[in-house]
């Protein structure tokens, strides 16, 4: 139980589906295999309009996790985090049993973001990105909002609700830094909401920092520290993955598994995971995929690659 519940804080708080320098020897060490990773993954991700919807929530987090490391790169003055990240992920996605073309663009695409994301999402224009991201944030509550006895409300009541968060958004951002603590405190209580909201589980059995994550843009500004904000992407796109198996009817796969192992590797190999089941679609399973499952994996999982028992 303790192993997981550190395991899963190494999940969570940096970020659901970002990676960071330490991420991919923690998977190799105790997430589960690429094949039963896939398994999972092609067995909620079967539907074309899924799959799409969760490469445009790669391109969104890819883009957050890149300039959350640009930030952290700045803090120290050094520029070797995200190159390291990067090399080390890449390393890691493209040792998989996938498609070689699959690794290929995978790496391709977490080159450009190390050199790219940096130039595309300044820290000194983070106030301006958050009004942009408006509308996906509301459309993330509107998927939580039966997990806490609530309907959906319909447009108009979308429409205030964005309203209102803009004008919320344009008064912290002429007041930044309002709380004016020390950075260094306010970095603490922010990794320490993160710690307890991701050992804190919800109705739908994810960490309760995916569903106020998406709200991490009200401390970036009341601290005015926009790495704060980049990490708050991790969380909305993980929520945009959710809405994408709400329009498509498609059980979603993080909430469903139990192993911590399984989180783990889910989270890692997200990218290929991604980018193969587009592949998969197109051509079939891949034969070394199916070969690394093996004997593994539960019913579902074996034959969404093909496999009957």
């Amino acid at each position: 139980m303790a192993t997981s519940s550190l395991v899963r804080l190494c999940i969570y708080v940096p970020g659901t589906f970002y990676c960071n320098p330490f991420k991919p020897f923690l998977n190799a060490v105790a997430g589960s295999s690429y094949g039963i990773a896939y398994g999972h993954f092609r067995r909620d991700h079967s539907d074309p309009l899924n799959v799409w919807l969760h490469v445009g929530c790669l391109f969104l987090q890819i883009f957050g996790n890149f300039a959350l490391l640009d930030c952290l790169d700045r803090t120290l003055g050094t520029r070797s985090v995200a190159p390291f990240t990067a090399a080390a992920w890449a390393l890691a996605l493209g040792r998989t049993p996938s498609p070689p073309s699959v690794r290929a663009f995978t790496i391709a695409l977490l080159a450009v973001a190390s050199r790219g994301c940096a130039a595309l999402a300044p820290s000194e224009s983070y106030a301006w990105l958050m009004l942009l991201t408006g509308p996906l944030e509301l459309t993330c509550y509107w998927l939580y909002l039966p997990d806490h006895n609530l309907k959906r409300p319909g447009a108009p009541w979308f429409c205030a609700a964005l309203a209102a968060r803009t004008a919320f958004c344009l008064f912290l951002r002429d007041h930044v830094g309002l709380l004016g603590v020390a950075p260094a405190v306010g970095a603490a209580g922010v990794v320490a909401l993160l710690m307890v909201g991701s050992l804190v589980r919800s109705r739908n059995n994810l960490p309760l920092v995916s569903q106020f994550g998406s709200l991490l843009w009200i401390p970036a500004l009341l601290l005015d520290q926009p790495w704060v904000y980049f990490l708050s992407l991790s969380f909305m796109g993980a929520g945009l993955q959710g809405v994408a198996h709400e329009i498509t009817r498609q059980k979603g796969t993080l909430n469903q598994l139990t192993d911590a192992g399984y989180e783990l590797a889910h989270t890692s190999f997200f990218p290929v995971l991604t980018l193969q089941s587009l592949h998969h679609s197109s051509f079939g399973p891949y034969p070394a995929t199916v070969k690394a499952l093996g004997t593994h994996g539960d019913a579902r999982s074996r034959r969404a690659l093909g496999l009957r028992d």
